[in-house]
């Protein structure tokens, strides 16, 4: 009798066993399918459909994603570090007018909501970030040329204005990929993720590290770096007092009426890279990487409603975990940006 309980017993375990598993799984599934849902409401859906297929980031269809994040920083570097040497080495100007001329540059970096609602809502032919991308470039390219067209001896006001014009460009093109990166960065499986960001990210600051160090060594010699230097020994030094009183004390007395013709200890090499070389420097690498803007991968679309998008934009913002990171965005910059100038 004992065992015929015990094995009654146990088939009737057996029996419910099965379906306390089955209800933990319908459950798990549940969730799992829960997570995977799309909600309308949000502008930017953070995550992929399990249909989404991983895309490579390296392979010739998005290469120009990785392209293009090195274009940016090779602008971001440049446009803003050659200030220094222009500005305050050469022309002697205060470092309040570097602050400033800084912020003119950099300007169109507070427009990106503008550019991406741009993209969002006028595709153009369909698409919706590869018109965006190669349109910024293509400006950006044009306004280095002309830059370049204007000669070593170009205004410093001018030339800051040039640079922030060609930032527009590039800073809609940036957008553009934003959404693209986010767009690939959606479909890594989740070991994955994070993969793109950083990859994209290290091109940005590979490319303020290579213009960096050009502007290091091209911008290291006596045209530069010696005040009133002159290359060519037909034209007849300064007697500007704001250009004579930053002469070095040794060469004026060495050589009253000679003394722009000779180096000074400031500078380290006995060569410069000109103005106009600079900006056609960043021109190749720009117009080399056009090629891989136009060979993006991207479906064509519909434009977002206008209306549908700003509300949806609104009611993000209205988010806690949106409108405190931006309050805490624009506090830092207020804050941490205070120096003396």
């Amino acid at each position: 009798v004992s065992s015929l309980t015990f094995q009654e017993h146990g088939e009737s375990s057996s029996r419910k066993g099965p379906h306390r598993q089955s209800a933990g799984e319908d459950s798990d599934e549940k969730q799992a399918a829960a997570l995977m849902v799309k909600h309308s409401s949000d502008i930017y859906n953070i995550s992929g459909s399990v249909e989404d297929e991983e895309i490579d980031p390296l392979s010739n269809d998005y290469v120009g994603i990785i392209a293009n994040y090195f274009s940016v920083g090779l602008m971001i570097g440049g446009s803003t570090s050659l200030l220094y040497p222009v500005l305050i080495v050469q022309g002697g100007a205060t470092s309040s007018l570097m602050t400033a001329s800084y912020a003119v540059v950099m300007a169109f970096w507070s427009y990106k909501i503008f550019f991406g609602f741009l993209s969002d809502c006028f595709p153009i032919l369909g698409y919706k970030r590869k018109p965006y991308i190669v349109i910024g470039w293509f400006f950006c390219a044009s306004v280095l040329i002309v830059l370049a067209k204007e000669g070593n001896d170009v205004d410093p006001s001018h030339m800051v204005m040039m640079f922030a014009t060609a930032n527009a460009g590039y800073v809609m093109a940036d957008v553009a990929a934003d959404g693209f990166m986010v767009w690939v960065a959606h479909r890594e499986p989740i070991e994955k993720r994070g993969k793109m960001q950083t990859l994209v990210y290290s091109m940005n600051k590979l490319g303020q590290i290579a213009i960096n160090i050009l502007i290091l060594l091209g911008f290291s010699g006596p045209l530069m770096n010696c005040a009133g230097y002159e290359p060519d020994p037909r034209v007849p030094c300064t007697d500007s007092p704001q250009v004579i009183k930053r002469v070095e004390k040794h060469l004026l007395e060495a050589s009253p009426t000679e003394w722009c013709y000779e180096m000074c200890h400031a500078s380290t090499f006995d060569w410069d890279l000109s103005i106009p070389e600079f900006a056609l420097s960043i021109c190749f690498v720009i117009a080399a990487s056009i090629p891989l803007y136009l060979r993006l991968k991207e479906d064509k679309v519909k434009a977002e409603p206008r209306g549908q998008f700003l509300h949806a934009f609104w009611k993000q913002l209205q988010r806690r975990a949106a409108w405190q990171v931006i309050l805490y965005g624009m506090i830092s910059h207020i804050t941490f940006g205070v120096m003396n100038a």
